[in-house]
């Protein structure tokens, strides 16, 4: 009986299903941080991966210390492979990289981003439970709430049909499921279709394990969260080093968004508009975002001095605006090289009229990086990632392609277009490539509305931008979105101001009034009427646009017509025929000219002007089904079905990784 007693635990273990998977061990995961090389980036993604090997070491006591870590960051591993973000181009290398020879004992491949939260001992905890011999695709589940453009409007019969997963809150794939997939993709006959041109790798990817209902579809996990909950294995941060503020370092190397602050008046902003657009949409900028910037050019194909523009010589295009675009860039870095008065500007930030954005958010942004070295940012697109060569990259224009100053002069003398109405994002993309530069990846620029991302993707509070007035009003969008971080920054900036130039004349007279005088008066820094106490407003006058780009064409060209400068003091000042001149704040930097006494001050424009309220919105049906015919920076965008193929034929020189 005894002898019976102790065999029949060993005959319960033998009777066991076999579809009960063994227990997990935490080494037997093996990660992946989508990274990018940007100094930033890089040190946020090595935190991630000090974090993930310091809690397995932690976990696993009898690691051997020589065993490499089972952590890869893909800028690091596939320096080479442009397609690394997009996953499914890489999903071979991933096999052979980190599956196969570096790890034999894997049984997950764990994606995530290099925002993530990870815990490694609930992962394996919850891992354990699920059995990975079988081809397993886990996550959090996102679905759209209507067909989009981002996604090739897939599904629109029922946009919300479909799961695709939240990768900073990770994905999980069962080491069958990499195996099949790596198979499938090199099997020419059974290989899915997939587009030549990548926006959402998530969305993507999850197309490609679906195979259009032939695969695996997404399973949602409680563990993989949108945020951090008690029982979360990975979850998403914030789009700076701990979600709570960029002043956090994100590195032992010590760079954090603070060692190289940027302000509002370090960026050039160069909206790229046509004379059909100046009464709507150029209106509707004027009414948001515009209103809070220093350094503002509008760049059209016709002279209006009532906005003003600035008129290229480029006629408007119903395709892509190359020319126009190089043009504008040659005129900027022109305007920069001769106005001793820009030479603190350090970005330039160049957008379509119908772009909906917070310079406030921008410049927290650029705060992270350094304009000597990082030289080209926006929102990452991929064209013929899966083809042989590669493919490249590319900032897609609606969302803003910022470029630094540093590199304006090297773009300008390597860089032509193909055609003047040649993709302006994709070629600026190849000359940038044949200098060496990537693009620097950042999800809170957004080609399309807000309508078309899942509401997981959107950041109130960091978001920088968003693309098209289509079926939507742009002045509640920027008020829903961005109107609070311009005011607010706007708001601290003159306060900051106040207190850092020399004390005027009148401080005498305005200590008697209802000034501020101490940082703990400012509440009293707006009167009811929002308007700014008269004792702080600087008293230097404003001064048009359009005069510094005459006095940039004269250096260039010679000296025009003399009948040309002379203006009436109403010709001199357009800003101000669109603004209330009682909510109206000047604010134009004087600059020492080189050869002048130092007594002796020339006023050179540097700003707009920048009332400190905002228009009532317009209505909605002035912005509702609009069909444009000059909307050619659609064209930049290229996740556009309405892109014909042999539109694409004839671009083909044009855009190929191996012209470059």
């Amino acid at each position: 009986m005894y002898r019976v007693a102790l065999l029949l635990p060993v005959l319960l273990l033998l009777q066991l299903p076999s579809s009960v998977a063994p227990a997990l061990a935490v080494h037997e995961l093996s990660f992946l941080v989508l990274s990018q090389p940007a100094r930033f980036n890089a040190a946020r993604a090595r935190h991630l991966k000090r974090s993930i090997v310091e809690q397995i070491r932690e976990l696993d006591q009898d690691i051997a210390p020589s065993r490499p870590d089972n952590v890869f960051l893909t800028h690091e591993l596939f320096p080479e492979q442009e397609g690394a973000w997009a996953i499914t181009p890489i999903l071979g290398h991933i096999r052979a990289s980190i599956l196969r020879s570096t790890h034999r004992t894997a049984r997950w491949l764990i994606v995530c981003e290099e925002q993530s939260h990870v815990n490694v001992s609930l992962l394996a905890h919850h891992l354990a439970n699920e059995d990975y011999r079988e081809k397993l695709f886990l996550g959090y589940p996102l679905y759209d709430r209507e067909a989009t453009i981002i996604h090739h409007f897939a599904f629109f019969k029922n946009p919300s049909s479909f799961l695709y997963p939240y990768l900073r809150a990770g994905i999980a794939l069962t080491v069958p499921l990499v195996d099949h997939l790596v198979q499938l993709l090199s099997d020419g006959a059974a290989r899915p279709a997939l587009s030549d041109f990548f926006i959402d790798a998530a969305h993507e990817f999850a197309l490609a394990v679906w195979q259009h209902g032939q695969g695996f579809p997404l399973q949602p996990r409680r563990y993989f969260c949108a945020k951090a909950l008690p029982n979360c294995a990975i979850h998403g941060a914030g789009p700076y080093a701990s979600g709570t503020g960029n002043d956090i370092l994100v590195g032992n190397d010590g760079h954090s968004c603070t060692n190289n602050p940027t302000d509002v008046d370090q960026i050039m902003f160069a909206v790229k508009t046509c004379g059909k657009y100046h009464k709507d949409r150029v209106t509707a900028l004027k009414n948001t975002w515009t209103k809070y910037v220093q350094h503002l050019r509008y760049f059209s194909d016709v002279d209006d001095p009532s906005i003003p523009t600035v008129a290229t010589s480029v006629p408007n295009s119903s395709a892509g605006h190359c020319a126009k675009t190089l043009e504008i860039l040659q005129l900027i870095g022109d305007e920069i090289r001769y106005n001793g008065s820009l030479q603190a500007v350090r970005w330039v930030m160049l957008v379509d009229d119908d772009t909906i954005l917070s310079s406030a958010s921008l410049a927290r942004f650029l705060s992270c990086y350094d304009a000597n070295r990082d030289l080209y940012l926006g929102e990452r697109y991929g064209y013929h990632l899966m083809g042989p060569d590669g493919g490249y990259n590319y900032v897609t224009g609606g969302g803003g392609i910022v470029l630094s100053v540093a590199i304006l002069d090297a773009l300008q003398q390597t860089c032509e277009c193909p055609s003047a109405s040649s993709p302006d994002d994709m070629i600026l993309a190849a000359c940038l490539q044949r200098l060496g530069i990537r693009p620097i990846h950042s999800n809170l620029f957004h080609q399309a509305r807000p309508s078309d991302y899942a509401p997981e993707l959107l950041d109130r509070q960091d978001t920088v931008s968003f693309h098209k007035h289509w079926q939507i009003d742009p002045q509640q969008v920027y008020n829903r979105w961005f109107r609070q971080q311009d005011v607010d920054y706007f708001e601290r900036q003159q306060i900051r101001s106040y207190w850092s130039r020399p004390a005027p004349v009148s401080e005498a007279i305005c200590k008697h009034s209802n000034s501020v005088h101490s940082p703990e008066a400012g509440a009293n820094l707006r009167h009811k009427d929002h308007q700014l106490d008269p004792c702080l407003r600087p008293t230097r006058p404003n001064v048009s646009v359009r005069n510094e780009h005459t006095k940039v064409r004269e250096h260039r060209l010679g000296p025009t017509d003399e009948g040309e400068n002379k203006r009436s003091p109403q010709q001199s000042n357009h800003n101000d025929r669109h603004q209330h001149p009682e909510r109206v704040l000047r604010l134009v930097t004087k600059a020492t000219e080189p050869n002048a006494p130092t007594n002796e001050r020339s006023v050179r424009v540097t700003s707009t002007v920048h009332p400190l309220t905002t228009v009532q919105p317009h209505s909605p049906q002035q912005h509702i089904a609009r069909k444009h015919l000059c909307e050619s920076n659609e064209l930049q965008s290229n996740g556009n079905l309405l892109l014909r193929r042999q539109n694409l034929q004839e671009s083909t020189n044009i855009i190929k990784h191996t012209d470059l």
